[in-house]
């Protein structure tokens, strides 16, 4: 009984020695330890207490804490000064997490932007120097969160590479962590970069908005312009901040040439439509606005699309009239994909008439990179001699990121982290500069963009300038040889291909037409046109590359609107008999709509020429649910079925109406007809004259010397 007991204790220590061998040393522990554990490390430990620490697996347990930044203070530090680095450590398991413990790890890498984007994406506990931990006090609940804040020393001398930048940190807890940056600065040795900045406001892919009724239509505008809409957020983001503003004038429709179709008197699209009208007028000053051409229309797609438009030169003749109201220009060509091509220069210039076009917005990727893999500067010049403004495809991604508190914070670090590698490639370079913008679909937290422009303003290496400056030095840059003639080679997640093919740039032109032309026989022909025009128009839009779903359904309901009256207009078929050389036929048309018709041309040929058309019908006017006959002199040459051909067109030759098979049937009369007739009258009066003659009585009838008054006398 009592070698049992030995037994078991003896496997027990073979089981355990081997794991005692390799437990690391306290210290290590202490770092690694599961939350709860007593080997957790102190509450704080920073500056010269730092210890190495490597980075390990995650390990698969019930607790699982989630890491969030609430801010990194300050954004540059100088030596001496403290990093403050705040946030939460939340409980997204099952069980609680006792008294987790985060710790900030301070890593190495090279002063380039490739590592600064790299350590940025990476995952999981990181390799480097521990430099402060904490433990909180309590408990986590799952589904809770708990704040913290840590406190480093030393930051500011941790590299002795450069005399400034960002150091990489990662905040652990568990096998959890978050990649982060803090900025440091000992000693300026560089020329600033200047900064501007542009951001697009622009409508939502919605085709209520343009082609809703009813409720649906308010519900849409109501989203896309009320206090808690995109558009009020980039607004309210943006309102002090030294960004450029790049406006559809689809939300000023006040400042464009009437008519356009701004909603109906006391609808709650026309209050949000105005109100938001009056903001951006009142604004637009500080802003330096750019109107881009109207419904933000996608000249990327058009430019390099052989043949020719004239809806797109027409909307970017609109927006000088916008232009002129908010004090802006219309002369800049913003393609949505940052594309640059001499071809598509080209295309541009015959979209930009009326303004002239004076320079264009694209990428960096889209522009030759330095003999060492430099990043092109803000201000080019294309051979031609165009103004290019090039902004940076990363630091632009990282404004587009300020959609929460949590990834602000993130996007701003790294921001500081990426400004300074971006110095470091000429540091000592005079006049360079950068150019940011948001993505067409920004969808800003308010308050944390804006602490997100309060930070990055104060950064030593840049210095705030405006897009009217970097376009000034853009015009007296010289032309390279080296020409732009790529499309970007890091094009941006947040853009899609475009919708407007040829084909279907062409089917927009044919649909702008039909609605203009069923708009002139329809009596509320006035309404119609603005209402469906501008839906129309709407199908040109930048916006529908992220929506190509919701572009099919606005072409839908423009083609269903038109469809409508060119299918309730229609002549009847039937089929005529036509016994004469020459004479009328009889045709009738029906209007099926609600609402009268009017100015309606019908037109008939004969498909073959046994039947001559002497003449076409008058203009028609039919009432709602009625019918019209109209006559068609004609003039049959030959027996037979003859087919006619007829069309409903508008005053303007659009093709309106369904025409019919009207079958005729042909049988002229010709001379034989007359000699027939002059035959039978011939024969009426022989025999009259016969029948005449024998009633007639004799004179022996009635005796010789017999009165013939008497003999009528007695009849």
């Amino acid at each position: 009984m009592g070698r049992v007991p030995v037994c078991r204790v003896l496997a027990a220590a073979a089981l355990v020695l081997p794991a005692v061998a390799a437990t690391p040393p306290a210290t290590h522990a202490a770092v690694r330890a599961a939350p709860g554990t007593p080997a957790a490390a102190p509450r704080t430990q920073v500056g010269a207490t730092a210890t190495q620490v490597a980075a390990t697996r995650p390990t698969a347990t019930a607790p699982r804490a989630v890491v969030q930044l609430s801010g990194v203070s300050p954004a540059v530090v100088a030596p001496g000064q403290k990093v403050v680095i705040s946030g939460t450590v939340r409980n997204d398991g099952t069980t609680p997490l006792v008294r987790p413990t985060v710790r900030v790890v301070a890593g190495t890498l090279p002063n380039t932007r490739e590592a600064v984007r790299d350590w940025a994406v990476q995952a999981g506990p990181a390799q480097g120097d521990v430099v402060g931990t904490t433990r909180l006090a309590g408990s986590v609940a799952p589904g809770t969160a708990a704040g913290f804040r840590i406190s480093l020393e030393g930051i500011a001398s941790r590299r002795s590479d450069a005399t400034y930048g960002a150091v990489p940190l990662s905040v652990e807890s568990a096998d959890t962590s978050v990649r982060t940056f803090a900025g440091f600065q000992r000693i300026k040795q560089y020329q600033p970069l200047a900064i501007s900045w542009a951001v697009p406001l622009t409508l939502d892919p919605d085709p209520d908005l343009f082609a809703g009724t009813g409720t649906a239509r308010e519900t849409a505008w109501t989203s896309a312009l009320d206090a808690s809409s995109r558009v009020t957020r980039v607004l309210d983001a943006t309102q002090d901040a030294p960004v450029t503003w790049a406006l559809d004038p689809s939300l000023t429709p006040g400042l464009l040439p009437a008519p356009v179709d701004a909603g109906a008197r006391g609808t709650q699209e026309l209050r949000l439509r105005t109100a938001t009208e009056v903001r951006i007028t009142q604004e637009a000053q500080r802003h330096s606005p750019w109107v881009l051409p109207d419904t933000d229309a996608d000249v990327g797609a058009v430019a390099s699309q052989p043949g020719t438009t004239e809806l797109f030169p027409d909307l970017v003749r609109r927006s000088a009239n916008v232009a002129k109201g908010l004090g802006g220009r219309s002369d800049i060509a913003w393609p949505a994909d940052g594309t640059y091509t001499s071809r598509a220069e080209s295309g541009l210039r015959q979209l930009f008439r009326v303004p002239p076009l004076a320079a264009q917005v694209t990428s960096s990727s889209a522009l030759p990179s330095g003999p060492t893999g430099l990043t092109p500067g803000a201000t080019q010049r294309s051979t031609t001699g165009l103004p290019l403004l090039a902004y940076d495809d990363s630091l632009s991604s990282l404004l587009g990121r300020t959609t929460s508190g949590p990834e602000s914070v993130l996007s701003t670090q790294q921001f500081i982290a990426d400004s300074a590698a971006l110095l470091g490639e000429l540091p000592g370079t005079a006049g360079r500069s950068v150019f940011v913008v948001a993505p067409r679909s920004f969808n800003p937290d308010p308050e944390a963009t804006r602490r997100f422009f309060d930070v990055v303003q104060k950064l030593p290496w840049l210095t705030p300038t405006t897009t009217t400056a970097q376009l000034a030095a853009a015009r007296r840059t010289a032309p390279t040889q080296v020409a732009p003639v790529t499309r970007p080679t890091t094009p941006s997640a947040s853009v899609s291909k475009p919708v407007l093919t040829p084909a279907r740039t062409a089917a927009l032109e044919q649909t702008l037409r039909t609605v203009r032309g069923v708009a002139q026989i329809r009596d509320d022909g006035n309404e119609f046109a603005r209402t469906w025009t501008r839906a129309a128009e709407q199908l040109a839009s930048t916006r529908w590359r992220s929506a190509p779903t919701a572009w099919n359904t606005l072409n839908g309901r423009v083609n269903a609107a038109t469809r409508q009256t060119t299918t309730a207009v229609k002549v009847s078929a039937g089929t005529i008999n036509f016994l004469a050389d020459s004479g009328r036929l009889q045709i009738t048309v029906t209007n099926d709509l609600n609402v009268p018709v009017e100015n309606v041309k019908l037109t008939v040929e004969a498909s073959n020429p046994r039947l001559q058309i002497d003449s076409q019908p008058s203009i028609l006017r039919i009432g709602p649910h009625s019918r019209a006959t109209v006559n068609v002199s004609v003039t049959a040459l030959a027996a037979g079925l003859v087919p006619l051909r007829t069309t409903l067109t508008t005053p303007d030759g659009t093709v309106v109406g369904q025409g019919a098979d009207v079958q005729v049937r042909v049988t002229p009369t010709g001379n034989w007809v007359y000699l027939v007739l002059g035959g039978v009258a011939a024969l009426v009066l022989v025999l009259g004259i016969v029948r005449t003659v024998r009633r007639r009585p004799s004179r022996s009838a009635h005796g010789h010397g017999a009165d013939p008054r008497a003999v009528e006398a007695r009849r």
